[in-house]
């Protein structure tokens, strides 16, 4: 087996199946969808389209965990060479075929590739992958600094292709938080390859769908959302990595605002950075800065 292709899913088996269909049907390659707990009265699997498929497998988890525990349950079990991800609204454009033929057996441990994106049902262009296309025209523009934005920044884990021994190797999985729970899988398999390539050709879609789970909002997603970025940030302290990480830089800026607007919360967060093993002095810093960055805003100067 060369290629597994692991898809975490709830509620959409209409999607799901043009997931599937777009998938090239070939003997090396396997698909693993984990089912976070579907209703009962939207999708029966005993009836599925693809339920006989060989080379398709199921697991059914019994309760909703979202989709970073559902990418994990199938981690254990991939035979592939290669793991893809895959959201079960999105889809495979054509050439992605050749694309696998082309890396099959290749020595570098990611190969990245673009994507397009479009609205779910009107198939309307969007900008949903606006991202990736500049990180790709920054890895051709500057090669040094554009390895390490595609290493670190991109973290989505579509429209990249990792060897299994890398993940197995060094016991990467995804958190499970109820947002951004892709964030630390991607920025440590970047972290860890030796070599990567990037690959042009956008042979993934990107769809835009009202009620993703990515549009998810309220108290836990925000505080989830601390939890993820405050690792990301200080795993770039830990490693010297040179790059500028805004969305740490944004929170962190609520975060000293907090001080005397939400104190509850403001202890929460403070938890949260110290919990992450921010020196308590860093965090006096950050929120002197970012005070002081509000109260200048505040008096225009």
């Amino acid at each position: 087996m060369n290629f597994s292709i692991i898809i975490p899913h709830r509620n959409i088996p209409v999607l799901l199946e043009r997931l599937i269909k777009s998938i090239p049907n070939r003997d090396d390659l396997e698909i693993i969808v984990v089912d976070d707990h579907s209703d009962a009265d939207i999708v029966d699997f005993g009836h599925f389209p693809y339920k006989d498929e060989k080379n398709i497998r199921f697991i059914l988890n019994q309760e909703c965990r979202g989709a970073g525990y559902a990418r994990n349950c199938a981690l254990p079990i991939v035979k592939g060479k290669w793991v893809l991800f895959a959201d079960s609204d999105d889809f495979f454009n054509d050439g992605f075929n050749d694309f696998l033929d082309d890396y099959v057996n290749s020595n570098v441990d990611i190969v990245y590739f673009n994507a397009n994106s479009v609205d779910t049902d009107t198939y309307e262009p969007s900008d949903r992958v606006d991202h990736l296309h500049d990180f790709i025209t920054q890895y051709h523009e500057d090669k040094n600094r554009g390895e390490l934005v595609m290493r670190y920044l991109f973290t989505e884990p579509w429209c990249k292709m990792v060897k299994r021994t890398l993940i197995e190797r060094n016991h990467i999985v995804f958190d499970e938080t109820c947002i951004r729970n892709d964030v630390k899988y991607s920025y440590l398999v970047g972290h860890f390859a030796k070599a990567i390539l990037v690959d042009d050709r956008k042979l993934y879609c990107v769809t835009t769908r009202q009620n993703s789970v990515s549009k998810g909002r309220g108290y836990q997603a925000y505080i989830d959302e601390m939890i993820v970025y405050a690792g990301w940030k200080k795993f770039f302290i830990d490693h010297q990595i040179p790059l500028e990480l805004p969305k740490f830089d944004y929170r962190a800026y609520n975060f000293a605002r907090h001080l005397y607007k939400n104190s509850q919360l403001f202890r929460k967060e403070y938890h949260i950075l110290r919990e992450t093993n921010f020196e308590h002095r860093y965090i006096i810093k950050l929120i002197l800065k970012y005070l002081w960055k509000s109260l200048r805003y505040k008096i225009g100067w």
